[in-house]
């Protein structure tokens, strides 16, 4: 793999990240303005993002940490409004 393939992947990885924070990110406010969200596929998406992130060389790997963290800084964020809808009221 030469350096612009690495590039080019780490480019990638970290454009589908962003794609997905933003989608959690639309989920979340949907959900908390109480509208039904469907997250089927999520967790594929996120499995095949962790996979593409373990294919680059260990320190390229390492430079999609910030990205990785605020994508789960996202899903903790809709795991509390979700959590919050589904506690029982009164």
């Amino acid at each position: 793999m030469t350096e612009a393939d690495t590039y080019d992947s780490r480019a990638a990885v970290r454009s589908m990240a962003d794609e997905l924070v933003e989608m959690i990110g639309m989920a979340r406010v949907l959900a908390a303005s109480g509208r039904v969200v469907d997250l089927t596929g999520l967790e594929q998406q996120i499995g095949l993002l962790c996979a593409k992130s373990l294919d680059l060389p260990p320190d390229e790997g390492r430079g999609l940490r910030p990205s990785l963290i605020v994508l789960s800084g996202a899903m903790e964020a809709l795991s509390r409004v979700l959590a919050a809808q589904a506690a029982p009221s009164g």
